[in-house]
């Protein structure tokens, strides 16, 4: 059996929007009750402040719009409004309560709704800075760069763990990729690091050209 055949990872389909729903709505209320987070490293800090500050917005135009709408009209509008305002939290608190993580088999990036991906712990060798923008949500194969995958809730990515030997991850309509390289969203590739054990010993440059490409 090669090293090839032995490094295999998983990658959990992506849910319904009924799951999608229930994974918001679930993690909304863990939130509200104050369930602990487990550990891990948290990831997607730019979309998380997005949503939010979206949500605060549409807090003060629903009451101003409000004010505007015929008595009639407004318990319906204020409905609606409270949903989407709820669909926005349930977003950032599905994405804040799964945070990535580490243990002595495994490595599990998550996105808490668009799919995770589990590499073995042994074939992470290092994590590193990245500035990358790929199309896309949660795990999908890097247009234009083989053997790289993505792993994130957005488009926006800033951190790339290199695996050696690479992982077979099969992504569905995405294909089979052996990933040399995953790229992700980390609040601190520092945190993974530590978290891994590992020193990030690329540059601080794109991990995928220059002087801190992989050899």
């Amino acid at each position: 059996m090669t090293a090839m055949e032995r490094a295999r990872g998983d990658v959990s389909a992506r849910p319904t929007r009924a799951g999608i729903v229930r994974v918001w709505a679930g993690a909304l209320v863990a939130a509200l009750v104050r369930r602990p987070v487990g550990p891990g490293v948290r990831h997607s800090a730019e979309l998380r402040q997005l949503v939010l500050a979206l949500a605060a917005t549409e807090v003060i135009a629903a009451v101003l719009v409000s004010t505007m709408l015929p008595p009639v009209v407004r318990p319906v509008h204020a409905v609606l409004e409270l949903l989407l305002v709820l669909a926005g939290l349930g977003l950032v608190a599905a994405v804040a309560r799964h945070p990535h993580t580490v243990d002595a088999e495994r490595v599990v990036l998550r996105t808490g709704f668009l799919g995770d991906v589990t590499l073995p712990r042994p074939s992470v060798r290092s994590v590193a800075p990245a500035v990358r923008t790929v199309p896309g949500r949660g795990p999908r194969p890097v247009p234009d760069e083989p053997g790289a995958v993505a792993c994130s809730v957005a488009g926006s990515l800033n951190a790339a763990l290199r695996l050696e030997p690479p992982v077979r991850l099969d992504l569905g309509s995405g294909g089979l990729v052996d990933a040399a390289i995953v790229y992700v969203s980390a609040d601190s590739w520092a945190d993974f690091a530590a978290a891994l054990g590992l020193p990030g010993d690329f540059s601080k440059r794109h991990p995928s050209g220059g002087s801190g490409a992989p050899k």
